[in-house]
């Protein structure tokens, strides 16, 4: 029986033989032309051999990303099913072909790595060279399987930003992330996923190059659009047909009729002779294969950017009538107070990151309203105290609220102290400021009620046991539970201490969960009143970037596996200690149950100031009037004349009690 042995040598003669071939010297755009093919099977729109005439624009996106470019990184912030998915095919096959090597890509998810990793499948199928170039797929063999693709000169990986040690194990002169703006903040506690993801091109040096895409979310939080701000910021300029005025194609400038039988474009030349006849959606194949892409900055030298809306979708894909219709309908449930649907216009058709404060309070007005009061002092309306600490890794921050009827409150003090959590010394200068003793507007002392101390961070051990000698003055570990419909304060604590039989022990150290996204709700719909129940004061004395710090944080939906989900976000720049603060004396009025108090409750606790104590300290009279402010009142008058409320109930109505074991052994 003769049997076909593989002939070894042949096979070695024949690999040596093409690698001492050049590259072939073709743009991304041109190989594309010559030898993409579309598959079928993929459920592609217009399958077939690839022409980057169909779509103009995404021939110079191509030509940066080609091997030769000197470009390092290319950002694509572009309307959904425009071209992201697509240049990166292109790209990822003109480098298998041309300039072999690792190939590294990115998805927000596992079930979407595996649909695009099914997707270049299908097209290395489809595409003879690269078919020729890429090893078998065998059931027993794993150099080509769904998530790892072994070709001639390297190897393509696809798998999920989400994971550290994804980011971490392998060199790849190409990386390529997709729709970025859905990937973890920081991965695994290592950093910013797409830091860890251009380090491994690091040993590449020049010769690296990094493809980043994604429709934009949220501004302010938004990482392709900051990627895009970092490049050269190129929009796409086309021609009008009438006057040949170069202009980018905005939003605002589209008209359509009321039925949507029609929909044309505004000139943005005043005097074009065609004004009176909108340009027309027929014009659009000329408008694209006469464009330009124009910078509008000059970047970092690195990064070439690009930005797209779904104006420019080719005749035959989504037209400016269909547009028109999903505008009209996000703006009708925007004016019900439905955001949503106007945020997902913005993102996936116009490119452009949503505002969501542009409903919200902003810092300017908060400030606006500050008062004339000094910190470390209590107005007049002011009932309880409580305090809220926020650890942070070099200081603790500390925040002194009064609470008044109809839970309004007043920020009363706010201090940095500075110093490390690990120092014993920072715990003591702090345990001397929770012991202060407030002056009421009345002349009365008032004491903090209750405080909570943020557990979070690497310090939480310190703060476990500075609260865990203090829990009779009400001194409690918290720690934040971002998740919807949660009660700002839970119903009991979770004990955190454990004796050596391994078994939880009944009086140690306690960690209450608060739910901080019913909390920030609270607090955020309260920033607009400006006198009344739940009203939020300000001291003159507190500085600018505290009411920053007070509306940080934005309220986004996003969509998780299908669920539509509600979160706060910030900036990753932005500080937001003073709302975490105000989070945290929430809970603890809740705690003392402030909120559930009466009108005869605070009747009975504005009766207790009448009777001042015998060992305080007089109060200093006024100056003397001159005749003409004789009849007018004074500050201070006006604030005896209030009527005064103690700091604690005639009668406390304490939510709950605890006690400490470990103190009793001590």
């Amino acid at each position: 029986m003769n049997l076909k042995y593989a002939d070894g040598a042949e096979q070695y003669r024949s690999a040596y033989c093409r690698g001492l071939q050049p590259d072939p010297e073709l743009w991304i755009d041109e190989w594309a032309d010559q030898y993409m093919r579309i598959p079928a099977d993929t459920g592609a729109a217009e399958p077939g051999p690839y022409r980057t005439e169909r779509t103009p624009y995404a021939r110079e996106p191509m030509r940066c990303l080609s091997p030769a470019h000197p470009a390092k990184r290319v950002v694509t912030k572009v309307a959904s099913q425009m071209m992201k998915t697509q240049i990166a095919l292109n790209w990822i096959g003109g480098c298998i072909h041309m300039a072999p090597a690792n190939i590294l890509t990115l998805l927000p998810s596992l079930g979407l790595a595996k649909r695009v990793s099914g997707r270049i499948d299908k097209t290395v199928k489809a595409t003879p060279v690269l078919r020729e170039r890429m090893a078998e797929a065998r059931s027993r063999d794993s150099r080509n399987t769904l998530d790892t693709k072994e070709f001639e000169g390297g190897t393509l990986y696809a798998t999920t930003a989400g994971s550290a040690a994804n980011l971490a194990e392998l060199a790849a002169r190409y990386v390529y992330g997709d729709e970025i703006d859905r990937w973890d903040v920081n991965v695994d506690n290592e950093g910013d996923p797409i830091e860890l993801a251009e380090t491994r091109g690091t040993t590449f040096g020049r010769n690296a190059k990094f493809y980043f895409s994604s429709s934009p979310t949220i501004k302010g939080v938004s990482r392709i659009d900051d990627l895009f701000m970092q490049g050269d910021q190129r929009h796409y300029y086309v021609a009008c047909p009438y006057c040949g005025e170069h202009q980018v194609l905005e939003w605002q400038n589209l008209k359509w009729s009321a039925d949507y039988s029609w929909a044309g474009y505004q000139c943005c030349n005043p005097d074009c002779s065609g004004n009176g006849a909108l340009i027309e959606e027929y014009h659009k194949e000329q408008l694209l294969a006469g464009g330009e892409w124009r910078a509008h900055a000059e970047g970092d030298g690195e990064t070439v950017s690009f930005t797209l809306s779904a104006l420019y979708m080719p005749p035959g894909w989504l037209g400016w009538t269909d547009l028109a219709k999903q505008y009209d309908k996000a703006a009708e449930a925007m004016a019900k107070g439905d955001l949503e649907p106007m945020q997902v216009f913005y993102n996936t058709r116009l490119a452009l990151v949503w505002d969501s404060a542009q409903e919200m309070t902003k810092a300017e007005e908060l400030k606006a309203r500050a008062e004339d009061y000094r910190l470390g002092t209590v107005p007049a309306c002011g009932l309880i105290l409580t305090a809220a600490v926020d650890t942070q890794g070099d200081r603790l921050e500390l925040m002194v609220i009064a609470w008044g009827e109809g839970m309004e409150r007043w920020v009363v003090d706010h201090q940095i102290i500075q110093g490390s959590p690990s120092d014993e010394r920072t715990w003591k200068a702090l345990d001397e400021r929770l012991q202060r003793r407030y002056l009421h507007a009345s002349g009365i002392e008032l004491s903090i009620r209750a405080t909570a101390i943020d557990s979070g961070g690497h310090h939480t051990d310190e703060v476990y046991q500075f609260c865990r000698l203090r829990r009779w003055r009400n001194v409690f570990a918290v720690k934040g539970a971002s998740k919807p419909g949660r009660p700002v304060i839970a119903q009991r604590p979770s004990k955190v201490d454990v004796t050596w039989k391994g078994t939880t022990e009944k009086d140690g150290a306690e960690l209450w969960l608060l739910g901080t996204d019913t909390a920030k709700d609270w607090i955020y719909n309260r920033y607009g009143l400006s006198e009344g129940p739940g009203t939020l004061h300000f001291s003159n004395d507190l500085p600018d970037d505290f009411y920053d710090q007070c509306v940080a944080e934005r309220k986004i939906t996003r969509y998780v596996k299908g669920y539509k989900r509600q979160e706060w976000v910030k900036a990753k720049a932005d500080r937001n200690e003073a709302l975490d603060l105000l989070v945290y004396n929430l809970a603890m009025a809740q705690y003392l149950g402030i909120h559930r108090y009466s009108t005869l409750d605070w009747d009975n606790l504005r009766a207790a100031f009448t009777q001042r104590s015998l060992f305080a300290e007089p109060i200093k009279p006024a100056p003397e009037a001159t005749a003409e402010e004789a009849d007018e009142p004074q500050p201070e008058q006006q604030a005896l004349r209030t009527p005064p409320i103690p700091a604690v109930p005639a009668q406390p109505a304490r939510r709950r009690t605890s006690r400490s074991g470990y103190l009793s052994r001590r």
